[in-house]
């Protein structure tokens, strides 16, 4: 037993690390979404890489069976290692940099540190410098050191402490109680990532050292150390780059981390547990790991899913009374879609309850009646989409037009027609009509009390629908104002007064962001709807502020009204046409985004290639986003005049 203790300690230590791997990796991916708009998230992301590549290749050289392979993987395991003191600078420098702290001095040793590491890797793949021939321990293969690796030592550790001083300083320009406290968490583990790679064994001589318990006691205890080190930093790094309140970071990141890293964790020790006792259940080790593998991940997505509220309760993860109010209403929302369920059973009931062969429902609305849901004989309904068939139901005081009332119905066409009013009955808010069975309503006494409950719970689904309009109009309008006001939060924890007014200036004055013009692309890539247009940053522009008034409170009608203006200026004057040069940029712009069309049958109506148009296309959005920033700047410049008649005033009083 004791002689099977180094390789049972071995194997806890390559689980240990491959834990490591799927985690770091599954970090990667879960901060690649803020990447391209946070500068600390692209450094945390890859000081992330070079760890993966280290433990990856790490584990991949204790599997080979060739001393050749053993050597090309720990070769490889150096471009985590020459890079690491690098990207923890450069972690650092961002940190620095959000609070305020700017230097150029330091962002150029950020890049001479990726020089530098850059040379190592040269000096590792090339030559024996830095590191020398393999030496085939058994369980811990490593390279020897070569004469330069004392060098690399002292450049590595020397970076990693000025990487601590930096995080250091920027924990005391930290303005808040809250921010001053995840930065010294992140303080505390700075040193997961140099503890984690460097290459100590390159300091052994012992050829004996796979063998010795306290050695692999030892790595366990480091590795786990180093895995706690690397959940703090990950959790206090997951604040950087997200505009939302912490608690929808603090959600997103449980959930994340419990769906996917986790799974693949349990996954993986059932494999190898499996892998290990298939003979004692006297199964083929392929049909035990086949069923155990299928079994755990289906167990493990039912135990998420089952205990994911009781779980965000004790962890506080989820638990104001404001969040559950909304959580509940999302719950129940009634979409346009369930609307029409509802409404096709309560007309289908009717139909039965007094026999008749079809029946509508119709809403009104600011544009005319707009029939909801049709259920019975499709050709005695076809009629009803005719817009001028409604007109004595629009215009009741038309007497050629004039409707027979009888019993509370209204006879029109072919039809018994009930209003549908609000709770209060002081709104028509539609109408519900049966195909008529004969000339007056005679609804006999059983079928009438049926029928006034249909009636009942048919306003009640159209009066619930608009209220819902209502709640998402104002949503919708309030989404811009709660974005900008949650990057100012998000800038006011780490950031001076003084910086922060610089920063407002830099986001009263969007047009200038140098991502303006993939702003603009995005928005008219979803012309008619879609997130990029409904989520876009422009939403919070002056002038589509200005223009939500014009369009009942809806940004995103307002933001598509905007564009339709900017590309209205690209318009040439005279007549349009499909060939001559002039209008080739409003052509584009028309076809494809306007109007919806592919690319290939813009290009053909065209007569002009693919690539050509892209092109084009290009130009053509770089106007219009230029058109954008022209009338925002007018809007702007226009609120800081001054009231022309403010000095006449004052030199007639």
């Amino acid at each position: 037993m004791i002689e099977q203790l180094p390789d049972i300690l071995a194997l806890i230590n390559d689980v240990l690390q491959a834990v490591i791997v799927i985690f770091g990796t599954a970090v990667f991916l879960y901060n690649l979404r803020y990447m391209l708009r946070d500068r600390v998230m692209r450094a945390f992301n890859a000081l992330l890489f070079f760890v993966v590549i280290v433990f990856l290749t790490e584990l991949m050289a204790n599997r080979t069976t060739l001393p050749v392979s053993t050597e090309s993987w720990l070769r490889l395991e150096w471009v985590g290692i020459a890079f690491v003191p690098a990207a923890q600078f450069h972690l650092s420098d961002s940190l620095l940099r959000t609070t305020g702290h700017l230097s150029r001095f330091r962002l150029m040793l950020v890049r001479i540190a990726y020089l530098l590491g850059i040379t190592c890797l040269a000096l590792v793949v090339f030559t024996n410098l830095i590191v020398g021939n393999l030496m085939p321990t058994p369980r811990v293969p490593h390279l020897e050191a070569g004469p330069l690796f004392f060098l690399f030592a002292i450049y590595f550790w020397l970076v990693t402490l000025a990487s601590i001083y930096n995080v250091w300083q920027a924990r005391r320009r930290c303005v808040t109680r809250t921010s001053r406290q995840r930065m010294t968490m992140i303080l505390l583990a700075f040193l997961a990532a140099p503890l984690a790679v460097f290459p100590y064994l390159l300091l052994s001589g012992n050829a004996r050292l796979g063998d010795s318990i306290l050695f692999w006691l030892t790595l366990i205890v480091g590795n786990i150390v180093v895995s706690v080190m690397f959940a703090l930093l990950t959790y206090y790094m997951a604040y950087f780059g997200a505009f939302s309140p912490d608690r929808v970071v603090r959600v997103r990141l449980f959930k994340f981390m419990a769906r996917v890293p986790m799974a693949a964790t349990i996954v993986l020790i059932v494999y190898i547990l499996v892998n290990r006792t298939s003979n004692l259940l006297g199964l083929p080790a392929e049909t035990a790991l086949a069923f155990t593998i299928v079994a755990t991940v289906m167990l493990v997505q039912w135990a998420i899913q089952l205990f994911k509220q009781p779980l965000e309760r004790i962890l506080q993860l989820n638990n104001d009374p404001d969040v559950r109010r909304i959580q509940e209403l999302s719950e129940r929302l009634l979409t346009t879609r369930d609307l029409h369920q509802f409404l096709e059973g309560v007309l289908l009931a009717a139909c039965d309850a007094l026999r008749a062969p079809s029946a509508f429902v119709a809403a009104f609305t600011p544009e005319g009646p707009q029939v909801e849901v049709m259920v019975g004989m499709q050709p005695e309904l076809d009629s009803l989409r005719d817009p001028e068939q409604w007109q004595a139901l629009a215009q009741p005081e038309d007497e050629a037009a004039a409707l027979t009332e009888v019993d509370r119905f209204l006879v029109w066409q072919n039809f018994w027609i009930r209003p549908l009013y609000n709770r209060k009955g002081d709104a028509l808010l539609g109408i519900l009509g049966v195909q008529a069975r004969a000339d007056i309503p005679d609804l006999t006494d059983v079928e009438k009390p049926i029928f006034e409950r249909l009636i009942t719970q048919a306003a009640r689904a159209l009066e619930d629908r608009l209220l819902q309009q209502g709640v998402f109009a104002a949503v919708e309008g309030l989404l811009p104002q709660v974005r900008a006001l949650q990057r100012q939060r998000s800038a006011a924890s780490y950031t001076s007064a003084a910086f922060m007014e610089q920063l407002a200036e830099v986001d009263d004055r969007l047009v200038d962001d140098p991502e303006f013009h993939n702003m603009v692309w995005d928005a008219m890539s979803h012309y008619w709807g879609g997130p990029k247009l409904t989520e876009s940053p422009l939403l919070e522009l002056q002038i589509v502020q200005r223009a939500m008034e014009e369009h009942g409170g809806s940004p995103t009608k307002a933001l598509r009204d905007i564009l339709s203006r900017a590309i209205e200026q690209q318009k040439p004057g005279g007549l349009r046409s499909l060939t001559t040069a002039e209008w080739l940029l409003y052509n584009i712009l028309e076809l494809k985004f306007v109007q919806g069309r592919k690319v290939r049958d813009v290009a053909r109506r065209l007569a002009m290639s693919e690539s050509d148009l892209y092109r084009k296309q290009r130009i053509a959005i770089e106007n219009v986003a230029r058109a954008v920033a022209n009338m925002e700047k007018a809007a702007s410049d226009s609120d800081d005049q001054p009231d022309a008649e403010g000095p006449e005033l004052a030199a007639g009083s």
